[in-house]
């Protein structure tokens, strides 16, 4: 069994879901489980495989919250190395790295975030050549925080630079911004919802009962969600699979059947992440994709369609004994010839188990930039719980819990800098030219209770922080 061993700080402790999220990434990019150990200081974290590898730990920084971050790429070792030492190495090594290929690629880099980089630098080679353990700590931990410092810095300059140039070049495509229409309004409040090019309507919500013509252009579907709890109370309750699929194709022929000419994107399936669930195995995920993309082109009606796929990191696997990256899914359906105008990348971002843990902006392009290498345009459809509003809105006290399944803790700080953290990541996903388009995947907060607090819209009718942010996207 491979093993890494990291010397913790004095003043270091993780809870069960810091621990939970903590795994190791090896030279294939492929998350491992790994079985974690704190004994007298030392961090164990083993595998069922002896190779280098990425350790990727929760992080507490002041400006930015919680964010995931690796150390660099470490060979295993009988003597244990030091977290934060490691920690501020791979951090340091992953800026540099992409500022390389940023400049090498024309973007002009301003005198600040070379200041950064040569102060993270300095204070990592002081860290290096400490013989203090707690001296060690304290510079590396300074080291590691002026690294994301320039990392945001240089996100939010990518950000405004490229999305200008996009906004400039005529011959880009153009990016659209798209939101979820709730089960709780009527559609044709959803549609008068100003600020966005399309909405994402469910198949039953499009049944021809809407007493207003559709106005605005439609994303209808998923015709089925894979993910976990994702399938309806009638189907769960199906014990028989081809039951099961046989109701979702014929609901999915009789639907296209009478498909609105609004619709401008199809969303056949969504949850696809290369695990299974006990409604639907993975082989049976895979099975009904492929048959529903089918019926998609029997019915021919020449509108382009999107399959999507959550935990684009494929951190899923990173808890999960067997299993499939996301992108070897998508390359599978694609080989297949299966018809697919575009693939989407979910992100429930600060959910957990059932979400992605926040990560710096440079693992948002590391990642977009895996995808890219499909070929296909992508869609990022998104969702992060939120409290703010604009007229400052109360919150819950620091510690209370959102849910049972997917723990979140809200107060005051984090919130506001959640928001913050979308205002440097939103920009970006504009600014990537593979990216064609985002979609919120919540209206209300109480949309979906498996993501609570997700909406753009409170309990109170309010419209949260989150909205105008979004909003200001195309400007």
């Amino acid at each position: 069994m491979g093993e890494f061993k990291f010397r913790l700080p004095h003043h270091w402790s993780l809870d069960r879901r810091q621990s939970a999220a903590i795994h190791t990434v090896g030279l294939d990019g492929i998350p491992w489980p790994c079985k974690i150990l704190i004994k007298d200081s030392i961090l164990f974290v083993s595998r069922n495989r002896n190779e280098s590898g990425k350790t990727f730990v929760p992080y507490t920084f002041p400006k930015y919250g919680e964010l995931l971050i690796a150390t660099g790429t470490l060979p295993e070792r009988a003597q244990s190395y030091s977290l934060l030492l490691e920690l501020a190495r791979g951090t340091l090594n992953r800026l540099r790295n992409q500022l390389s290929i940023w400049q090498e690629g024309g973007l002009e880099i301003a005198p600040s975030i070379h200041d950064g980089v040569a102060k993270a630098t300095t204070l990592l080679s002081q860290a290096i050549t400490s013989d203090d353990d707690q001296e060690q700590d304290k510079i590396s931990t300074q080291s590691v925080e002026a690294t994301m410092d320039t990392i945001f810095e240089l996100a939010q300059q990518f950000g405004t630079k490229i999305t200008k140039f996009r906004q400039d070049n005529a011959d880009m495509h153009a990016f659209w911004l798209a939101n979820t229409v709730s089960d709780a309004q009527p559609i044709e409040v959803g549609l008068d919802v100003s600020g966005f090019d399309l909405i994402r309507v469910k198949p039953e919500m499009l049944d021809g009962t809407s007493k207003k013509p559709l106005t605005k252009r439609v994303i209808d579907g998923p015709f089925l969600d894979t993910s976990s709890h994702g399938l309806s109370a009638e189907l769960e309750q199906m014990e028989d699979f081809q039951i099961r699929r046989n109701h979702i194709l014929s609901k999915t022929r009789e639907h296209l059947n009478q498909l609105s000419p609004s619709v401008s994107l199809i969303h056949a399936v969504s949850g696809l992440n290369g695990m299974g669930h006990r409604h639907l195995s993975y082989p049976q995920q895979l099975e009904i994709t492929t048959q529903l993309l089918q019926v998609v082109e029997e019915a021919n009606h020449e509108v382009p369609t999107l399959v999507s796929f959550d935990f684009p990191w494929a951190e899923r696997l990173a808890s999960a004994v067997g299993g499939s990256h996301p992108l070897q899914i998508a390359d599978s359906l694609l080989r297949q010839g299966s018809q697919i105008s575009f693939l989407g990348v979910e992100v429930n971002l600060g959910y957990w188990p059932g979400g992605s843990v926040m990560r710096d902006p440079l693992q948002w392009i590391d990642m977009l930039d895996v995808w890219t290498q499909l070929g296909m345009p992508l869609v990022v459809i998104l969702r992060a719980p939120t409290w703010s509003t604009n007229d400052g809105e109360s919150t819950p006290a620091s510690g209370e819990s959102c849910d049972e399944k997917h723990v979140n803790v809200f107060d005051h700080e984090n919130d506001r800098q959640r928001i913050e953290y979308l205002r440097t990541i939103l920009p970006m996903l504009v600014a990537r030219p593979a990216v064609h388009g985002l979609i919120w995947s919540q209206w209300l907060d109480s949309d979906d209770d498996r993501y609570p607090h997700a909406g753009l819209e409170n309990s109170a009718g309010e419209m949260k922080t989150v909205y105008e942010l979004l909003k200001s996207l195309p400007r």
